[in-house]
């Protein structure tokens, strides 16, 4: 098992032995007083009280969380713990007021520890806009406890005292029902008892048509102005959608290569002499080398001479072994990503260097820039083949430029929609967008055309069947042809498609023990890794390890208003 996964897996156990600990606090909520002062312009004042009554536990604070839903502002008036006033601060008998990820608000009151006791907090504060328009009357909705609480409620009570310019329509309505109700004069009195944990209490007032709001509150106004102009932009954003994504979809239908052959045959040779490396990335999207191709080209130079990979003592609590590559002599005869392969190894800022070893790899190629170079040097040697067509790469290289543009221009659209949101409603942004979208869909149509030429599109068809017989013979390592001695002569093919080390465990199975005579120097680690293909197996595993970096890595006005959340820890 490795360090990281031993880590994670000593998280996990301990997150599971905590989490329990953590919510086995005791406490609860004796009652919760809710007093509402309605303004004369829809807006109120609220104040909460709450009884505590801790456990055995210690507490050091409690919390209140407010949210914005359909009001225009909330604004903190004041705090107290058992009748004495609280100023702002982080020390225990000041409050802390928290701005939230979500827009909402947190008062946080901090206090000495305490086991065992009740203490009474309140919380006052004033809410603009909560009284909305209906057609017929004035509408005030809100959500008298927190929609999230850990604790009981005992007793939930509380009064809204409203302005005698207005008058109550058709009673009041409270959602589940209070159980003693009384409307007297101006105001409205109710109880309810109990609330379990993560229950709340929903109150809908209705008043005299404009008596209560005479202009709706902002918030409605926007989802008014929204509700409006909905239908024009999404009709817009629809269009834009269609002319953009509709148009790059239908260049690509038609700019497809033609499907040649049986896609699920496969063919047990290698079709033509074409290098490892570039078979590999001759079969990928774009004709884009992945870091199986550098690690094919480097086992093929290895099969060749050109370098040597040995084998160092296991090293580290869980044996872990690491293999050393020296640069050998060059042959002139070398293709250009093979060259370029050998500098990015034995090339560093400092001057030459004659060995780098594979754990050294990931950071070799974690720079875009080199693993830049390895790339551009596959495509120039598929160019020299006549495997890419310069106009299709051309074609693709524009398409995605255009597809990039589009997606720079979709943010001009946002900062442009955040301006004219209040007098256009919010489903201007339906507009960027769609802009958005169609730039990821250019994008992706230019990733999607092929630069191949007609012979690269037909030679890449007989390599893919190549790489489906490889992998079959990864899976079963009992097909006509896979012996031990293929499995040396076909490593680099079968690194190059990610199959070498399947292969390789397969064969490990069986009881193979030959390694590739070009790892014979691994054979005498037998104290290290056992039989070569063990070692084979633990180089291959190395190799695959350290490409994990490389190149970088490859509106209506219905519901009620308040609620939140409160607790104590």
């Amino acid at each position: 098992m490795s360090v990281r996964r031993l880590v994670i897996l000593v998280s996990v156990l301990v997150a599971i032995v905590a989490a329990p600990a953590s919510a086995a606090k005791d406490y609860r909520a004796e009652r919760f007083h809710a007093r509402i002062v309605v303004e004369p312009n829809g807006s109120i004042v609220v104040t909460e009280t709450i009884r505590f009554v801790f456990g055995a536990d210690s507490f050091t604070y409690t919390y209140r969380e407010l949210t914005g839903r359909k009001t225009d502002g909330i604004t903190i008036l004041g705090t107290t713990m058992d009748g004495q006033p609280m100023g702002p601060g982080k020390q225990p008998g000041e409050y802390e007021l928290k701005k939230t990820d979500n827009g909402r608000r947190r008062v946080v009151w901090h206090f000495a520890e305490v086991t065992g006791a009740a203490h009474t907090f309140t919380l006052t504060y004033r809410v603009e806009g909560v009284a909305w328009q209906d057609t017929d009357a004035d509408v005030l909705a809100w959500t008298l406890l927190p929609t999230k609480h850990e604790y009981l409620i005992e007793c939930a009570s509380g009064e809204v005292e409203y302005p005698a310019s207005t008058s109550l329509i058709g009673g009041a309505l409270f959602e589940p029902p209070a159980s003693d109700l009384q409307i007297d004069g101006q105001a409205v009195r109710f109880l309810r008892c109990p609330f379990d944990k993560d229950h709340s209490w929903v109150m809908t007032l209705r008043f005299a048509p404009r008596t209560l709001a005479a202009v709706a509150p902002a918030w409605q106004q926007r989802a008014g102005v929204t509700r409006e102009h909905a239908p024009m932009f999404l009709g817009l954003a629809a269009l834009l959608l269609l002319t953009g994504a509709g148009g790059f979809v239908f260049f690509a239908l038609n700019h497809r290569m033609p499907t040649a052959g049986d896609r699920d045959g496969r063919q047990a040779a290698p079709p033509d002499d074409l290098s490892p490396a570039l078979a590999g990335a001759l079969t990928r999207a774009g004709a884009s080398p992945a870091w199986a191709d550098a690690l094919a080209a480097l086992f093929d130079l290895a099969r060749r001479g050109v370098i040597r990979i040995d084998a160092l003592p296991a090293t580290g609590v869980f044996k872990k072994h690491d293999f050393q590559v020296t640069a050998g002599p060059a042959p002139r005869t070398l293709a250009a990503h093979e060259r370029t392969l050998l500098e990015l190894l034995f090339t560093s800022k400092s001057g030459p260097r004659p060995t780098v070893t594979f754990s050294g790899l990931s950071r070799i190629f974690a720079s875009a820039g080199r693993w830049k170079r390895f790339r551009s040097s596959v495509a120039d040697d598929l160019r020299a083949a006549h495997l890419l067509d310069p106009e299709r790469e051309r074609t693709r290289g524009r398409l995605t430029i255009l597809g990039v543009a589009i997606m720079l221009f979709s943010i001009v659209g946002f900062a442009l929609s955040a301006v004219f949101m209040d007098q256009a409603g919010e489903a201007v942004l339906a507009l960027p967008i769609a802009i958005l979208v169609s730039g990821i869909v250019g994008l992706a149509t230019g990733a999607s055309l092929s630069p191949l030429s007609d012979e690269g599109h037909g030679r890449a068809q007989r390599w893919k069947a190549f790489g489906r017989h490889l992998g079959g013979v990864a899976k079963h390592a009992e097909v006509e042809g896979a012996t031990p001695r293929d499995f040396e002569r076909l490593l680099p093919y079968a690194a190059a498609f990610g199959v070498a080390l399947a292969w390789a465990k397969r064969l490990e199975k069986r009881g193979v023990n030959a390694g590739p005579s070009w790892l014979e120097a691994l054979a005498s680690d037998g104290a290290s890794h056992g039989a070569p293909m063990a070692a084979t197996v633990a180089m291959l595993s190395a190799g695959h390890n350290a490409g994990a970096h490389a190149g970088g890595g490859a509106a209506g006005a219905a519901g009620a208003a308040g609620g939140g959340s409160s607790g104590a820890g």
